[in-house]
């Protein structure tokens, strides 16, 4: 069995659940870069491919990597704008929103690697819950 068939059929529905939470926090990120270009100009459109790559990877691949990365991406970028720009509590709340997303993200991630590394380690299937 392969990592995409493993996903699709053995990974509980809480660790896909969270995967997919980070996913959708991953792509407001993306759009919300996408809404910068208006301010930023074509310099965001690097923002938009790396926040899309690093969306895309823990997608498709449900990569640590992508997740670690995506978060330490959002908490940089958030630091920096803080620090910068008085935020205001609509702010603050989507703050929360999106990290709580993108942690979830991450979580998720790091479970179904734990899962596909014992699966594929024994060959066998880990018992039903």
């Amino acid at each position: 069995m392969d990592q995409k068939t493993f996903w699709r059929v053995q990974t509980p529905q809480k660790t896909r659940s969270y995967v997919m939470w980070g996913v959708i926090g991953g792509a407001f990120l993306c759009l919300n870069a996408l809404i910068s270009m208006t301010v930023y100009g074509a310099l965001a459109l690097i923002d938009v491919a790396l926040v899309g790559g690093l969306t895309l990877g823990m997608y498709f691949k449900q990569s640590r990597v992508c997740a670690l990365v995506l978060l330490g991406l959002f908490v940089v970028s958030n630091g920096v704008s803080a620090y910068f720009v008085p935020l205001g509590v609509v702010e603050w709340i989507m703050i929360v929103v999106f990290g709580y997303a993108l942690v979830c993200g991450m979580l998720g991630t790091f479970a179904f690697q734990k899962e596909w590394r014992a699966y594929r380690g024994k060959r066998e299937l880990p018992p039903k819950e």
